[in-house]
């Protein structure tokens, strides 16, 4: 019954094809009952006439132009089924492009209006992985399944209704022995999924050991450690458990598969049998006979095989469906894809008021009533250990993260209350873990203000102006060279010239508010150190926060906000907190050689 459940919640994936595409879904099944009926009921009566004329010229010597009929109809019954199959290939591919047009645009679109709070937890972008990555696949077989199994009882109800007009008492027979012969391929699909599934997590882990042994990421550290041993015997071990486990799968597959497909040859056989007799007392044509049975022959094979198969992709694409609606029913940000206003608000002060915040994976807070303020055209640095909540307030701040307790007020108002566009235009960041665009370093830079219209001199001064000088040197193209390797004239560069690409796209924005979320992890201190003046000349007069657990940003801060423990331990200018003798001094005198 479960089965039965599962099948009718699989039409789904019939309706939603024939929404995508009414026309081609429409061309498809009325091709595939083309060639149905014609593959087994005009096949099977034409085979039949063929065989009995061949008879009757050979017993009768009857003129031999009378073979010439049924031979034609059979070579244009092939020609036929050819051509079907091959417009049946062109609308499944049509089929597919239009799926693909219609779901990876609404994909990537409810990707980009998730929740940041969702791609943070692991379960959540499993899903979306799992929903992106299988979209016009999972539907598209989906429909062929269902195609399948209406191509197989055309084939059954063609035979019986044949049988029926012959020998109506054997077609009642053959139907109650194929019921149970139904079901059994029905249950092998569903089992087979079942069992698929128990060798995903083997299969996971097995591809990233192959990718640390052999990517390029982790080249440099698999030459200096020699662990190649130590990760291959890893990935041997998991190998030969999926190896076994996937081995146990196949064979329980094919175990169910042949006992279904050894009972459906029993009803070949029994087919066989049963229509020995109405051939002796002349009430079936031997031609007629010879024809049903290739038939039947034929049907069984596709029960035993085609229909295990189009089960479990039924059921497969039916979870796909369950999981593509929990997809769907996660929660969403308003407005998440406006843009930045092209106008920023007039920033005056930005003040965080007893603000607690608990990440919804968690059931600690990582800020316990955090308060503090900042004022326009001043230099903040947030400073103080791993884990302490410095790149929380960045994501409260920025609106990654909007169910926090207490306020935060920019200008007086709640942060809350403005729009998404004018939350855009008000702040940019630039991130520890930035992002890497294997674009030109024009429109690498170009990112950082999407409504902008620069001239190419102000994005090399830009450029510059992030210590990009080096890098532009050895582009072979300049700002127009692509970086990386993804274009055959990409050039790739190191990983400290791709934070200063990414300050350059923080530079290039009219945002009144610059963040750096400890954007110079990559550098060594001297040049962090050197950066942050040169950035700190450029910001002159602009609000910026710094957040760094290393101190070499805080001589150039107006105010210095020492975090611990969720809360602000230590505040006040560089030499104020020296003089504390507190936590700022420590951790700047443990530091203080790196700078010198």
């Amino acid at each position: 019954m479960c089965v039965i459940k599962k099948f009718f919640k699989g039409l789904n994936v019939l309706f939603l094809t024939f929404k995508i595409s009414p026309l081609y879904s429409s061309i498809y099944v009325i091709l595939t009952i083309i060639k149905a009926v014609t593959s087994t009921l005009i096949t099977t009566l034409v085979t039949a006439e063929f065989v009995d004329t061949a008879t009757k010229i050979l017993q009768t010597r009857e003129s031999q132009n009378s073979i010439w009929k049924p031979l034609i109809m059979l070579l244009l019954i092939l020609l036929i089924v050819n051509v079907i199959n091959t417009v049946l290939s062109l609308v499944k591919t049509l089929l597919s492009f239009c799926i693909e047009k219609k779901y990876k645009p609404l994909i990537v679109k409810m990707q980009a209006e998730i929740d940041f709070k969702h791609l943070e937890n692991k379960d959540s972008w499993e899903l979306i992985s799992r929903v992106s990555a299988k979209s016009e696949e999972s539907i598209l077989n989906g429909f062929t399944a269902f195609m399948t199994i209406l191509t197989i009882i055309i084939y059954i109800i063609s035979v019986l209704g044949l049988i029926l007009m012959q020998v109506w008492w054997a077609a009642v027979l053959i139907l109650v022995f194929s019921a149970p012969m139904l079901w059994l391929s029905v249950r092998t699909g569903r089992k087979s999924y079942q069992a698929t599934r128990e060798t995903e997590e083997f299969r996971r882990r097995t591809e990233y050991f192959g990718d640390v042994l052999i990517g390029n990421n982790n080249i440099e550290e698999r030459t200096l450690f020699g662990y190649g041993d130590k990760v291959s015997n890893n990935w041997w071990e998991l190998h030969e458990k999926s190896r076994r486990l996937r081995l146990k799968v196949r064979l329980r597959y094919m175990v169910l598969t042949k006992g279904s497909t050894m009972g459906l040859s029993f009803i070949a056989i029994l087919v066989a049998v049963t229509l020995i007799s109405p051939v002796i007392s002349r009430q079936l044509s031997a031609g007629m006979y010879m024809a049903l049975i290739g038939t039947v022959l034929g049907i069984t094979h596709q029960m035993g095989w085609d229909m295990s198969w189009a089960v479990e992709t039924i059921v497969n694409t039916e979870e796909y469906l369950k999981d593509f609606e929990r997809f769907q029913n996660l929660s969403k940000t308003s407005n998440a894809l406006s843009k930045p206003d092209s106008e920023p608000i007039e920033f005056s002060t930005l003040e965080f008021c007893d603000v607690k915040f608990k990440y919804p994976s968690s059931t600690e807070y990582i800020l316990k009533g955090l308060s503090f303020k900042i004022e326009r055209g001043r230099h903040y640095a947030f400073v103080g250990g791993n884990g302490v909540g410095k790149t929380t307030i960045t994501k409260l701040l920025t609106g990654l993260y909007t169910d926090y307790e207490g306020s935060i007020l920019i200008n007086g108002k709640e942060l809350r209350q403005y729009s998404q566009g004018a939350i855009k235009a008000l702040f940019t960041a630039v991130y520890q873990d930035f992002s890497k665009y294997y674009i030109s370093l024009k429109e690498n830079i170009a990112l950082g203000d999407v409504a902008g219209n620069h001239s190419d001199e102000q994005f090399l001064q830009i450029a510059k102006s992030a210590g990009l000088d080096d890098v532009l040197k050895d582009l072979k193209n300049g700002m127009e060279t692509p970086l990386g390797r993804i274009q055959n004239n990409g050039q790739e560069i190191s990983g400290g010239q791709w934070q200063r690409v990414a300050i350059a796209r923080s530079l290039i924005s009219c945002s009144p508010i610059k963040i750096l979320d400890e954007p110079t992890s990559a550098l060594d201190p001297i040049s962090e150190s050197q950066l942050y003046y040169e950035f700190e000349k450029l910001m002159r007069g602009k609000t910026t926060i710094f957040i760094s657990h290393r101190l070499s940003s805080t001589k150039l801060a107006d105010e210095i906000m020492v975090i611990d423990n969720g809360r602000i331990v230590e505040q006040g200018t560089h030499e104020e907190l020296m003089s504390m003798n507190g936590k700022y001094t420590k951790m700047f005198m443990a530091q203080r050689k790196w700078y010198q």
